[in-house]
């Protein structure tokens, strides 16, 4: 699948503000970066989540294994990505979405201000992504399960009724 990318625009921009003011937010895999799992279906291979970059903040190096669906909500989003041994860095200001992401070698963060990020990920492999070691070498696979086992764990109301 080839990525696709929208920018949301209408009379209304700038007036749209997310509130995560109330959201229960766990530490991610990195200083400065936060996340809150909305949903995961292991059957059908989904897993949703924000993700809160505080600012010029970042994530470690990762591949994707899952289609991921992005919606930048808060902020913009910079994308570190490995391109035929170089790096690019792509911004994506709040209101940008984009489909696609298998494949893709990169490191996601912020930029002087915080962002808040939806990520909406579907597997037909179970693996939704790879972390990767500094040489780029895979370090752990990341599974709908353990998606699953960490909302459950952490966010156990939300996943009483499932």
């Amino acid at each position: 699948m080839s990525t696709s990318q929208a920018h949301i625009t209408d009379a209304t921009q700038g007036a749209f503000q997310f509130d995560a003011s109330t959201v229960d937010w766990g530490d991610f895999f990195t200083p400065g970066t936060f996340y809150r799992i909305l949903n995961v279906d292991v059957e059908a291979g989904t897993a949703d989540m924000i993700v809160k970059f505080e600012p010029n903040s970042q994530c470690m190096y990762h591949r994707h294994a899952a289609t991921t669906q992005t919606l930048v909500l808060q902020g913009e989003l910079r994308v570190r990505e490995q391109l035929d041994g170089k790096e690019v860095v792509k911004v994506k200001p709040a209101g940008s979405f984009s489909v696609g992401g298998e494949g893709e070698v990169h490191i996601e963060g912020s930029g002087d201000e915080e962002a808040i990020i939806f990520f909406g990920m579907r597997t037909d492999t179970e693996v939704i992504y790879e972390l990767l070691n500094d040489d780029l070498s895979s370090r752990r696979a990341v599974t709908v399960a353990d998606f699953d086992i960490d909302w459950r764990k952490r966010w156990p109301g939300d996943t009483a009724a499932s």
